[in-house]
């Protein structure tokens, strides 16, 4: 146990309704360890470490949230779910691994120790999502923001460093830089005026060419692809099963939770809100960043798990032009695991941008055709209509085409070519 209280809710200060809908707005993963949740896991998604049973994920997930409005302490919290725990055989001085009568294995005790971990990180991470919500708000006014250390005795070395270490709020290194970016991790993010930086003399550059890709342990036996900034001399990473933005990973969350609800809503209204929804900046940036890490995920895993992301959902113009014509349905767009895997490539984390200012949209037979204009030249997506929505596939794998390469004579063009 530890020795003292760890006020977290004081820490955070009042309580920041951002913090509590980014607490509830994540779903639920479990696994053994933190190498078997994705990144994106810890911001979108309520994880616990070696837990595997949704009952007992439920107890944690709901006694943190009670921790988050009213501000408890870390004592409260291990003193409320202790006994909950203890139980249900799932807090024990070792932990150990738990099979049932059939050898499967379940997951693995918790520890003291381990619950510490469980409220400091979410605690953190939820405080987090909310400043970051709060200062791109703000960002026109306080466009510049500078990492900050507790700088005391418990701060290891490499945050110590990077105290003071200022970028702009639009940066790429905040991807996975913005705090918390590992275990433990009590940094924050102050956000300046661009008259503040001047008057105190803050460098302010861009940290784009400094940032690489690296190679990081992946559990016992992988590793994977992560960012890493080259600073100082140093190459600094955020610890494994980190690298995101808690704050984009929410806004993230709310993209997709908002587009899979889409699914079974009125098709006018889910046309309006998703379109609403992602005209606003920080949103798109944020769905476009998780669906480009999932299509990274998806091309190198080993095992197939048939998931699907959202990218976006049919325009109320395009929606007019398919009505008038008895074309009815769903109208989310998403793409599948096997599609994605079928032509690799980075087309796909481009999509939530693309379709929404397509070159032009044709109906042909019973498939929609989206031409899509880039720096890359023209391509095209196929879209087939099934119970939840469209289902989108490259065409010619995403390499350049004419439409004259992927139409048909019947087809029928819904939305004029834009220039």
């Amino acid at each position: 146990m530890p020795k003292a209280d760890v006020d977290l809710g004081y820490a955070i200060g009042l309580k920041p309704e951002e913090a509590i809908a980014y607490f509830e707005s994540k779903g639920y993963a479990t696994g053994f360890n933190w190498h078997d949740i994705e990144a994106r896991a810890h911001a979108t998604s309520f994880t616990v470490a070696g837990v595997l049973k949704q009952d007992v994920l439920e107890d944690i997930h709901k006694s943190l949230r009670e921790h988050i409005v009213n501000g408890g302490t870390l004592r409260d919290f291990e003193r409320q779910i202790t006994p909950t725990l203890i139980r249900k055989g799932w807090l024990a001085d070792r932990a150990r691994l738990v099979a049932d009568e059939d050898g499967v294995l379940e997951g693995k005790q918790l520890t003291p120790r381990r619950l510490r971990t469980i409220f400091e990180t979410n605690m953190q991470a939820a405080y987090g999502a909310g400043r970051y919500v709060e200062q791109m708000a703000n960002a026109e006014f306080r466009p510049i923001w500078e990492r900050v250390a507790v700088m005391d005795m418990h701060t290891r070395p490499l945050h110590a460093r990077l105290n003071g270490f200022t970028a702009r709020y639009d940066d790429p290194v905040w991807q996975f830089m913005y705090p918390p970016d590992g275990y433990h991790c009590r940094c924050r993010i102050r956000a300046r005026t661009q008259a503040d930086a001047d008057r105190m003399g803050i460098e302010v550059k861009s940290w784009e060419q400094d940032i690489v890709t690296v190679q990081q342990a992946w559990g016992p036996k992988e590793t994977r692809d992560v960012k890493a900034l080259r600073f100082n001399g140093e190459l600094y990473t955020p610890d494994a099963g980190f690298g995101h933005n808690p704050g984009q990973g929410w806004l993230s969350s709310l993209g997709q939770r908002l587009m899979d609800k889409s699914v079974t809503t009125t098709p006018r209204i889910a046309s309006q809100a998703i379109h609403e929804t992602l005209s606003e900046p920080a949103v798109l940036d944020a769905v476009s960043d998780d669906v480009r890490r999932w299509v990274d995920t998806v091309s190198v895993r080993q095992k197939t798990r048939g998931d699907l992301r959202r990218v976006g959902g049919i325009q109320p113009e395009l929606l007019n032009r398919l009505e008038e014509r008895g074309v009815n349905g769903a109208i989310t767009l998403s793409i599948h695991e096997e599609d994605v895997r079928l032509a690799p490539g980075p087309m796909w984390s481009e999509l939530p941008v693309l379709l929404r200012q397509p070159a032009g949209v044709w109906l042909d037979d019973d498939a929609l055709v989206w031409l899509l204009s880039g720096q890359n030249g023209t391509r095209a997506v196929r879209g087939v209509q099934s119970d939840d929505g469209w289902r989108l596939s490259l065409v010619n794998a995403g390499a350049t085409v004419t439409p004259g390469d992927v139409l048909s004579e019947r087809a029928a063009q819904l939305l004029e070519l834009k220039s």
